[in-house]
């Protein structure tokens, strides 16, 4: 009863159990008294009572009135049924409630009773059988005093032979006229074996064996001595018994859960032709029999053939399609209608009616995706437009994702619905480290599937169609970061997406190394200090720590169009500024061991981690590479330093200073002014040193480089 899983095209929008938190009671417990003689017991036999006294009742004398059954005392019928009262008041076996008897399923002579806080608030019923599978019973209660005082469920605590336990709470369904001219609440209660599992002593987990004990808790309907409050029970059957027993009844899975009284929704997308329903029903009874259903007057719905005399075995459950339909060309809203399910063999057993709604729905309707400045922080936005007044719209869910470029969006994970009305609002971010300053574009797209909610459980929709992906282009710009530093302790890694700086032409980050300190790792991008034998591309990059230097991987980016002819990019390495001989050095140089683990790898610090087959990177310290596909340089250092991308034994000089005089400043400009001629003019030889990229000519790429040195 707890745990419902419904078939994939039934919705129960009013769900015959609930479950909840177990009160904060001591249930009463049987089993371990009554071991001994459950060994003796016959097996549990079809009975009804009808709490009418004498042969032309149930054939035995309940406790008379004035008296009945007083508070604390029992009373077992032949059938060896025992009755317990503890309701803290006496219980009465006749017809003189007040009004019980406007419920329906309550009539003639009945057990009733006023409970109150006397007693312990139960009534308990003892079933000393061995095979007891099924019981129910008519309920019905009432409070006066003030509108909504009384309850909408009742409690009820079950036990089998073995120890399992159970609290069901039960949604009464149908209402009447009761004390004080206030709704009182009622209900056909069934308990079957079926619906039963262990959740309260958690014994096993496992389903009951049978039923033993029950006890039903009135003790809700108890106002301490306010406003009158009354119960009532009859029509009370063990196994299939025809005191007005619900044998037969439309159910969901497997005869699981007896809908009577309730709305089962289907849901199909508008189109064209028809929408059918059909219906689950489940014989409980111990004996097979047949059965018949009926579309009453007044409803929405179409009749499309109903069941007339099919027969369904004991125990079993049967579904008969297409008992209903609705044109899927009508306009969105909900359709219903009420179906009937009659037991053609036994006249005692009570029709079971179910209302069938069918809705129709529109097709989502989303919003067309527009670009992502994702500097801007913009959002990838997708949105469903609201459904129809009076009627629905479907949703779509994320079935899949993929992006494109240096990007990253989070918020589009599986099986995130976007709903009428609503919208999906993405995240997207630019991963910046080890980027060079400019602009970036790339793209995410998503895969989606049309789907439906009621409220917020997900349904299944008949009719639905394919969705096309959703694509939004995404574009940045990155700006300069000359400064960057980020926190550590023993369980952050230092790198990547920790901490990174960048310019147009130069970038730097650690992309690997943990510390078991807690402190701060701080880079600084900067001229690069001029060597005396050797020089950098571009600027340089400082690293520091505010505890020893670990071990960790700092990786460089560089432009192809700052590699000078002095220098072949195949001999690019990581350098570090050694201040006391001056000059720029390989970088695993400065480490502890002085290079002696120096090993080159040709590749990108990914593809060398990846070799490493999940050891630390301490045990790789002096291994460095070159990446010229991705423009990078690396190494595995333990010291800080200033770092620059560059080949050892050649310098490139000040880009822009055209007289060789250490600056760049208007003596320059003058020069390269008086050279100018425009992209693809070859250059005077007296004007080389004004061709700052290289490509002969002087034009204005090279007064781009010109610029970004001018005032070094």
């Amino acid at each position: 009863m707890h745990n419902i899983n419904l078939t994939n095209e039934d919705s129960l929008d009013l769900n015959r159990f609930q479950a909840t938190q177990p009160r904060q009671r001591v249930a009463p417990m049987v089993v371990g008294i009554l071991a001994a003689l459950l060994i003796a017991m016959p097996a549990a036999a079809q009975l009804s009572y009808t709490f009418t006294s004498g042969p032309g009742g149930d054939g035995f004398i309940w406790p008379p009135s004035p008296t009945g059954l007083l508070d604390g005392n029992s009373f077992p019928t032949p059938d060896d049924i025992h009755f317990y009262n503890d309701i803290g008041n006496n219980l009465f076996f006749d017809d003189q409630y007040q009004v019980a008897g406007n419920a329906t399923g309550i009539s003639s002579e009945a057990m009733w009773g006023n409970p109150t806080s006397l007693g312990f608030g139960t009534i308990d019923f003892d079933f000393f059988f061995s095979g007891t599978q099924d019981i129910s019973f008519n309920f019905a209660w009432s409070v006066g005093g003030a509108p909504g005082n009384t309850p909408e469920f009742l409690t009820i605590y079950v036990e089998d032979m073995l120890g399992r336990a159970m609290e069901v709470y039960w949604p009464l369904d149908d209402t009447f006229t009761g004390l004080g001219g206030f709704d009182g609440y009622s209900d056909r209660i069934s308990l079957n074996t079926i619906d039963l599992f262990d959740d309260y002593f958690n014994v096993d987990g496992g389903p009951f064996q049978d039923i033993v004990y029950v006890s039903i808790f009135v003790g809700d309907i108890d106002t301490g001595g306010g406003p009158s409050s009354e119960f009532a029970i009859d029509n009370f059957d063990i196994d299939g018994g025809t005191g007005g027993g619900g044998e037969v009844f439309p159910s969901v899975n497997n005869g699981a859960i007896d809908v009577t009284g309730s709305t089962l929704g289907r849901t199909s997308l508008r189109g064209v032709g028809n929408f059918l329903a059909g219906l689950e029903v489940t014989n409980s009874a111990t004996s097979s029999t047949t059965f018949s259903t009926q579309l009453l007057p007044g409803g929405d719905l179409a009749d499309g053939g109903q069941v007339n005399g099919a027969t369904i075995l004991a125990g079993q459950s049967v579904f008969t399609p297409n008992l209903v339909s609705i044109d899927r060309s009508l306009p969105s809203a909900s359709y219903e209608s009420d179906l009937r399910v009659i037991n053609d063999q036994n006249a005692s057993d009570p029709d079971n009616d179910v209302t069938i709604l069918m809705r129709l729905a529109e097709a989502p309707l989303l919003t067309a995706p527009s670009p992502v400045d994702v500097s801007l922080g913009e959002k990838v936005t997708l949105a469903n437009a609201a459904a129809p007044a009076n009627g629905h719209r479907a949703s779509v869910e994320v079935t899949g994702s993929n992006v494109t470029g240096p990007f990253s969006v989070t918020g589009y994970d599986l099986d995130t619905p976007c709903k009428p009305g609503e919208m999906i609002e993405g995240d997207a971010t630019l991963d910046r480290f080890g980027r060079l300053s400019g602009n970036y574009n790339g793209m995410v797209s998503v895969s989606l599937a049309m789907t439906f909610y009621v409220n917020e459980f997900k349904t299944f929709l008949s009719n639905a169609e394919p969705v096309s992906d959703e694509q939004w282009t995404l574009e940045a710009t990155l700006a300069d970061t000359n400064a960057d530093n980020a926190p550590h302790d023993s369980q952050t890694p230092l790198g990547p997406g920790q901490v990174g700086v960048n310019s147009a032409s130069t970038a730097a980050t650690i992309v690997g190394g943990t510390t078991g300190l807690t402190g701060n790792t701080s880079m600084t991008l900067g001229t690069a200090p001029s060597g005396s034998n050797t020089g950098v591309l571009q600027q340089s990059a400082s690293v520091g720590f505010t505890t020893a230097s670990p071990v960790y991987a700092i990786q460089m980016t560089y432009r192809d169009e700052d590699i000078c002819p002095s220098v072949t990019e195949s001999n690019l390495r990581l350098l570090y500024f050694n201040s006391g001989a001056s000059d720029w050095q390989l970088a695993v140089n400065g480490n502890s061991d002085g290079g002696l683990g120096a090993t080159f790898f040709a590749g990108s610090f990914d593809a060398f981690a990846a070799t490493l087959g999940g050891a630390p990177l301490s045990t790789a310290l002096g291994a460095h590479g070159l990446d010229p596909i991705n423009n990078q340089v690396w190494a595995v250092v333990d010291h800080e330093a200033a770092f620059g991308t560059g080949e050892i034994g050649q310098s490139c000089g000040i880009k822009g200073d055209l007289d060789n005089d250490g600056d760049v400043d208007t003596d320059d400009y003058t020069i390269w002014n008086g050279c100018i001629e425009g992209p693809n003019v070859i250059v005077a030889p007296a004007c080389s040193i004004a061709d700052c990229d290289g490509d002969q000519d002087v034009d204005l790429a090279d007064f781009a480089q010109f610029a970004f040195g001018f005032g070094t």
